[in-house]
Formats: structure tokens, sequence, C-alpha cells
């Protein structure tokens, strides 16, 4: 039987730091426009690919719409892994009709989805299943990031720039796989604000003195863009967030706590010059609005 949570005890749970997670279909959480708070959204129809993201050391809470089939396959699925896993019951429907709080969804810039075309691009290319797995994650926090803000974003340049950023590693995972990448990106047809973010997204952005000391081609790989700092920073987060070599619990953790792990934790820093590029893209993301 799939485990199930009335909604005293969920609200226990969230008292004790649980993991909450919206898996209603993309169309609901739309038309809805709100959610619990605290709930980070997941597609129930990409398990797989989100799946490995969770602890089995935090318990985890799930909700959909009314608490049917749609959160008990999530669960079930969770509890098969080994993970301590809950659906509520009565769903999202059933924590407002006993006036407990929501919050608005903040969702301004939702006007890309990735595409089954891009990610058979990615398989065609022989992008390995580790590295897709990634760049999908990459591409769907960078998405997550900018459909906070209201700023205007172009948010096809986040998702494909995004899904794209490691094509390259389907030839080598050497330095020079972001200009492979957009060779490789180049040759598909793939714009070039997209190729841009490819070669551009080693180090963060890198400066002609910095390519001529990594030994690859002079030029300057400044991000000017928002839309690139925003995927470089959800990169970043990513790796944070999937690694495990520091201790998260939540997505928002490793935001909060990304100051203090870059500068602890040198595999992420680099060294001062990419350090400071990174501080400075958190800094500006963490002060847009909405964000």
């Amino acid at each position: 039987m799939t485990p199930s949570i009335t909604i005293n005890e969920f609200k226990k749970s969230l008292r004790k730091n649980a993991c909450l997670l919206d898996v209603r279909r993309k169309t609901d959480v739309q038309t809805s426009g709100v959610k619990i708070p605290g709930a980070v959204w997941q597609d129930p129809e990409t398990i797989d690919t989100w799946i490995t993201q969770l602890s089995a050391d935090q318990p985890i809470l799930v909700y959909c719409v009314r608490g049917g089939s749609v959160s008990q396959s999530v669960t079930d699925r969770l509890c098969q892994k080994g993970l301590n896993a809950s659906f509520l019951e009565g769903g999202i429907n059933g924590w407002m009709d006993s006036n407990q709080d929501i919050v608005k969804l903040h969702i301004p810039n939702k006007a890309y989805e990735i595409s089954r075309e891009d990610m058979d691009l990615l398989h065609k290319a022989k992008l390995s299943d580790e590295d897709m797995a990634h760049s999908l994650t990459v591409a769907r926090k960078a998405l997550e990031i900018a459909g906070r803000t209201t700023q205007k974003l172009d948010m096809e340049l986040v998702g494909r720039g995004a899904l794209f950023h490691d094509l390259g590693k389907a030839q080598t995972h050497e330095i020079h796989h972001g200009e492979l990448g957009a060779q490789m990106g180049k040759s598909l047809g793939l714009p070039k604000k997209i190729t841009d973010v490819m070669e551009k997204h080693i180090r963060g952005g890198m400066t002609p003195k910095e390519a001529i000391e990594l030994g690859l081609p002079v030029k300057d790989y400044t991000l000017g863009t928002l839309e690139e700092r925003i995927i470089i920073y959800a990169d970043r987060l990513v790796d944070i967030i999937t690694e495990k070599i520091v201790p998260i619990k939540t997505e928002k953790e490793a935001e909060d706590r990304f100051e203090e792990i870059l500068k602890t934790i040198p595999k992420y820093g680099k060294n001062d010059i990419t350090l400071e590029r990174y501080l400075g893209y958190h800094r500006e993301i963490r002060n847009l609005p909405g964000v």
C-alpha cells in the first residue's frame, strides 16, 4: 500500500525540514497558479532524470492535485528506490479546502519547454547518459531560476543554451570540450547564441589572458548576457547539488550557501579569478526581482 500522510502529519513533517515535491502535471500547475509553501515542482513524466538527486536521509513529501494516481505512482517509485516518501491525502485541493497556507507561483518567464527534438540531437551526438542527465538537470535549473524573475529574458536561450552547453563532452571531457561543442553545434545548425554558450562556459567566461594559459583559442569568452550567466550559475549549482561532496538537504540550501561552498571547496571555486567571477554571478542573480 502506498504510504500516505494526513494534513496534520504533513504540517509536522514540514517543520522537520522534509523535502516537499509538487508532482502535479505541468498544465495543472500553470492552471492553478499556486503551490504549497516550500514546494519544488518536479515533472512526474521525467522522474528518471531527477530521482537520483533526492536524499535517502530526508523524508520526502509528495503532492498532486487531489492525492490520486499521479502522486501515488511517484511515491511508489520513490519507495522502490529506498527513499522515505509519502503522498498528501487530498492533494493540494484538500490542503486549500482546509484553509492552509498557499503561495502564488511566480512564473513570468514560462514560454519555453525543452523539446524532444533537442534531446534527440544529444542522443545522436552520443552524449553519455550521465552527461545527458547533467545537461537536462542544468537546463531545468536554469529555466527554474529564470522563471522566478520578472526581468524579461530569452527563455529559449536559457533552456537550449543550458541543454547543449556540454555537447563537446560527447568527444572529450578535456578543457577544450567547449570549443569542440561549439563546432559540433554549428554543424547541427544550432543558432550562434547557443553555440556561444557552449564555447564560453569554460571557467564561467574567460578573458583572453586566461585562454592563453589554458591553451585555448585567444579571444574574449566573457558572458555578455544575463541568460548566459544564469546558465553558468545553474551549472555550478547542479554540480553542488548532485555530486554530494557537500551535504545539501535542499536546492535552496545550495543557493544560500553558494559563496561559502565555493570559497571552501577548490573543485568548485577553481582559482581566485574564477571564484570571483562565479560569486559575481551569484550576487547578481540573487538580487534579481523575484529570485
